[in-house]
């Protein structure tokens, strides 16, 4: 699998986030040290997807024309 992501340097850091989830951004001190950290919001994400995936049901109801 492979994960696309927008980064840039701010001084001595790389910063970053997924492109999936832009409102994530997290940074490093190398190139490396931030697709690690970008890996960790990842998987943080599929376990918060999964749990919520289990709490919400969907539903559907009819409105008389």
């Amino acid at each position: 699998m492979e994960l696309d992501y927008t980064y840039w340097q701010d001084g001595d850091f790389f910063v970053g986030f997924l492109n999936d989830y832009p409102d994530d951004s997290t940074q490093g001190h190398s190139l490396a040290e931030l697709e690690e950290a970008l890996v960790e919001v990842w998987e943080i994400r599929q376990e918060e997807k999964s749990r919520l995936a289990q709490i919400r049901k969907a539903g559907r109801i009819s409105i008389p024309a």
